[in-house]
């Protein structure tokens, strides 16, 4: 890797971090530039506004939930194990790699009403989310483990959904039954879901 990749990597990892507990918004080149070591000129010259240091931090995030709760879950069977294993991907995703919550969660409810490009980088990861939970689902249709004719768009809404929950349960509420509450749900939903 590169020099210059090797800094934006270190600075993405530490602004990752930050944004999982305090939001976007609140992300600052200056503090930023103090907890890497960098002067502010040579951080902002990786990035040149404070917007686009935002949307490459969506990236990053997206990039890191690919690689730790996506790609691991495709090597299980296709169809129930493959989304039960996205589910517990995301669990130990969330609290492995930043000291916040899941920053999808935390930007979606940062930037949902409010317009502009940060919005709209948000909402296309989210939807390109959405949309796998969504083939992952028809996927199981297909391998004859939910019932033909689901309703895929609206089982990604509730697997989503329940992971919602899940995160304002265990970080805001301090639930310590959370993921036990979750991974409940979860099973009602493939039970339904189930070719009978």
């Amino acid at each position: 890797m590169a020099k210059g990749s090797e800094t934006r990597e270190v600075i993405l990892k530490a602004a990752l971090d930050f944004s999982s507990k305090l939001g976007l918004e609140s992300l600052s080149i200056g503090e930023l530039a103090k907890k890497v070591g960098m002067s502010k000129s040579g951080l902002f010259g990786h990035f040149n506004s404070k917007e686009k240091l935002q949307m490459m931090v969506i990236d990053y995030a997206a990039q890191n939930f690919t690689d730790n709760v996506f790609i691991p879950a495709f090597k299980k069977e296709r169809g129930i194990p493959r989304i039960l294993a996205i589910a517990e991907n995301w669990h130990k995703w969330s609290g492995k790699y930043f000291t916040g919550g899941c920053p999808f969660v935390a930007a979606a409810f940062e930037y949902d009403d409010r317009p502009g490009p940060v919005r709209d980088h948000i909402m296309g990861h989210q939807t390109t989310m959405l949309k796998s939970f969504e083939k992952a689902a028809k996927i199981a249709v297909l391998e004859g483990h939910f019932y033909t004719g689901l309703d895929c768009k609206s089982f990604a809404f509730e697997f989503y959904s329940f992971m919602l929950g899940y995160h304002l349960y265990s970080r805001l509420l301090k639930d310590e039954e959370a993921k036990v509450r979750h991974n409940d749900a979860l099973e009602s939903l493939i039970l339904r879901s189930r070719k009978v």
